[in-house]
């Protein structure tokens, strides 16, 4: 117990020690009171202020040219965007900017511009912290902008953003791939590329350089005399499914009236056009306004294609837009006439070997079925040329009229036309022609219904046949219909050749009708043409080395030779002549006739090519330049020969060759298998004047050799019908070198074996020109 004397004092300390720390309380919870106000106004002030700095961004950003997007960081989430973000896309606010477009995958390109592309893009964004790319945003419907595009990271509104800044280059992109296209397109004309695909590009040119527009190409079918629309893009190809085709005539469209006029023709309205009659709908469910349409047209001025512009809106084309055109025209002209030659030079081959075989089928139709055996050869004719039909009339000079004798459409019975349309007085065709040309006659000339073999009203091209180019008498004519509309210009050319032997056909068939008078007379007549033939195969045969079979060593070479004509005279040839400085020409020819004419063009072709190579002392060149032009010179039965000649160094074994529509000559080794000889090749002598001549040069080793022949060993038939082939004559060549002495005799007997029971119809010649020393 305390005293009591100590109580008071302590509880007066107790006292006053509470009330200290009640007073320092108080002033603690005062300065707290008053910390608190002071931070309560600087969060207030704080608030303002940001509030005002967000407000001036966002005018800020509003007034930048840029396309501004802030999207939240974590996933696309629009925060805001700029007056030109929503303008571009056309939404007023940032709420309608997230449904309309950036939660509507359709509001989108297709890929690689996507919305999905799109968000990847923002993911990368967000994990790199910088990304730029170009972008093709939608701005409408059939509308685009491109955009160079960049995303960084920032902070918007207190939270972690991705900041979206575009920059318009659109025109400047456009520009820039519309240079591709027209790179990709130049380039594209010189590097084989297929005639499709470069009028894909001429057209993705067009539709990139003139925007709002779509692009069809259409080429022109000389024989249907229409305009086929080619598809590429997906409006060409809509365009394609309702106007596959266009007739080239005036009011067809625009594009038949630009083929037919040659010159540009432009529709502003297409639904109140008259050329577009007919095709409204179609029109408005393509989508489009008004077209332009220009003819594309070759170095001469024919037609090549037309190229038609369709645009969404009504307007005509400014100086751009011709600049433009006038390019792609240029273009698509320049690769039109580069399709054309490839197809040309590519079927040159094919069609000279055909007029070569229909002119042996003329030649060798019986005259006593001339009509039913020529109308066989008319059916070849009319299929390879997809003809509707051809026909041959002949001039009967007594009777002073022309009468048909063979066609496609023609009856003939036990030999003879029956039924005919004719006969045609010859001073009636005479007044409606009055040149040698080709010609077509149409429904308005006087003889149309009697040279028309269909109940149609197709032009009918006459081709008439006279026994001199230039001042002869008329044999008779062709006439020609086309399946369409006209004949191609290169089919007319053909069947000039083809009407060349066959006037010499009916020249023959005269002068047989007239041989046949009488039994007696046809009697004496076979006689003396016999005798004729026979001495005529003894000259024609003494004209090659070794009267059909040689064989002579030339130094260290050896040179084999066997002809043997399918009839008593033929056009095979054969020559082999000495030179000066250790070397000798050797050559094997085939004249494209048969018969007594074959005969003569083969003994002018051997005399000329003696002369020619010791005047031209074994220049190849030369020969064969000299040689053709005299082949041509008075050839006005458009005979020709196939020429394979070589220029033998027998030190060294080098050969040069020159090869004028020959087969090709087959190489021997001793070490490896034998191969066809793949250099090139000219075009036979005798037909053109003017033939670019080139020659090849190959090398045979000692052992090796070089074999020569006609085309009478690899197209020779079995009973089967089947030829004897390269592929069999390569089998031969492959012996073991052993054989060689008798490879030739192999040969003979392997062609005897194969044809057994089958007459020949062809010469055959073979040449082999062997290197010994192994």
């Amino acid at each position: 117990m305390l005293p009591e004397a100590l109580v008071l004092p302590l509880l007066g300390l107790a006292m006053a020690i509470t009330a200290l720390v009640l007073l320092v309380h108080l002033r603690f919870r005062k300065s707290e009171a008053a910390r608190y106000q002071s931070l309560a106004s600087r969060l207030q002030e704080f608030r303002r202020q940001y509030n005002s700095s967000l407000k001036d961004t966002r005018a800020l950003l509003n007034k930048l040219p840029d396309v501004i997007l802030i999207f939240e960081k974590q996933w696309p989430k629009v925060l805001f965007a700029n007056r030109q973000a929503l303008e571009l896309f056309g939404c007023s606010s940032e709420q309608e900017l997230m449904d309309n477009v950036f939660g509507n995958p359709d509001a989108w390109q297709a890929a690689p511009h996507s919305l999905l592309d799109f968000e990847n893009m923002l993911s990368r964004g967000r994990d790199q912290g910088l990304e730029r790319q170009e972008w093709y945003f939608s701005a409408g419907p059939n509308q685009g902008l491109w955009m160079d595009c960049e995303l960084t990271l920032t902070v918007f509104a207190g939270v972690p953003a991705l900041i979206f800044s575009g920059v318009n280059i659109h025109h400047r992109k456009l520009q820039s791939i519309a240079d591709s296209l027209r790179q990709r397109a130049l380039f594209s004309v010189s590097d084989g590329s297929s005639l499709q695909s470069i009028i894909e590009r001429v057209s993705k040119l067009l539709e990139a350089q003139i925007e709002g527009t779509h692009c069809v190409i259409s080429l022109y079918d000389e024989q249907t005399d229409s305009l086929i629309t080619q598809g590429g893009s997906e409006f060409a190809s809509a365009f394609c499914l309702e106007v596959p085709s266009v007739s080239a005539r005036y009011g067809a469209t625009s594009i038949g009236s630009a083929a037919h006029t040659l010159q540009s023709v432009n529709c502003q309205k297409l639904s109140e056009d008259l050329q577009w009659q007919g095709y409204a709908d179609v029109m408005e469910t393509l989508g489009v306004a008004s077209s332009w349409s220009e003819p594309v047209l070759s170095e001469a001025g024919s037609l090549q294609a037309v190229i038609t512009l369709f645009s969404e809106a009504q307007k005509r084309p400014d100086n751009d837009v011709v600049a433009h055109f006038s390019f792609a025209v240029s273009l698509l002209g320049l690769a039109i006439e580069r399709e054309q030659w490839r197809v040309e030079l590519e079927a040159s081959s094919e069609n000279e070997r055909f007029v070569r075989e229909i002119s042996v089928a003329i030649v060798n139709v019986p005259s006593d079925e001339f009509s039913s055996g020529l109308t066989g050869v008319l059916h070849g004719i009319k299929e390879k040329y997809g003809l509707g039909s051809i026909e041959v009339w002949r001039a009967e000079s007594e009777q002073e009229e022309i009468v048909p004798v063979s066609g496609t459409d023609l009856k003939v019975d036990e030999g003879s036309v029956v039924g005919v349309r004719g006969p045609i007085a010859l001073e009636r065709f005479n007044d409606l022609f009055t040149s040698r040309d080709p010609k077509y006659v149409t429904p308005q000339d006087d003889l149309y219904g009697l040279l028309r073999a269909h109940k149609t009203s197709r032009p009918v091209m006459v081709l008439p046949l006279h026994s001199d180019a230039s001042t002869g008498y008329l044999l008779g004519f062709l006439v020609v219909e086309s399946q369409f509309q006209y004949v191609a210009k290169s089919t007319i050319e053909h069947l000039s050749v083809i009407g060349s032997v066959i006037k010499t056909s009916l020249i023959n068939q005269r002068l047989v009708e007239r041989l046949a008078d009488t039994a007696d007379t046809e009697r004496r007549a076979r006689k003396k043409l016999e005798g004729e033939l026979a001495v005529a195969k003894s000259i024609q045969m003494s004209m090659v080395p070794g009267n059909g079979s040689f064989v002579k060593e030339l130094w260290d070479w050896r040179v084999e030779a066997w002809l043997n004509p399918a009839s008593a005279v033929g056009g095979d040839l054969y020559e082999v002549i000495p030179l000066s400085r250790g070397r000798f020409l050797a050559a094997v020819g085939d004249v494209s006739d048969k018969g007594v004419p074959a005969a003569l063009f083969m003994a002018k072709t051997i005399s000329l090519l003696n002369f020619l190579a010791h005047n031209k002392d074994g220049d190849l060149i030369s020969i064969t330049a000299a040689l053709n032009q005299e082949l041509c010179r008075g050839n006005d039965a458009c005979m020709f020969v196939t020429l394979v000649m070589v220029l033998v160094d027998k030190e060294t074994g080098r050969v040069e060759m020159i090869n004028a529509g020959h087969t090709m000559p087959m190489q021997r080794y001793s070490d490896q298998l034998p191969h066809l000889w793949n250099g090139e090749t000219i075009a036979p002598l005798g037909l053109y004047e003017n033939v670019e001549l080139t020659t090849e040069f190959l090398q045979i080793p000692e052992g090796g050799s070089l074999v020569l022949y006609s085309d009478g060993v690899t197209e020779a038939f079995d009973v089967a019908g089947e030829e004897f082939g390269e592929q069999r004559l390569l089998s031969l060549g492959g012996r073991p070198h052993n054989h060689e002495e008798c490879f030739l005799t192999d040969i003979r007997e392997r062609l005897v074996e194969y044809t057994e029971g089958v007459e020949q119809s062809d010469d055959i010649t073979i040449m082999i020109l062997s290197r010994l020393g192994l």
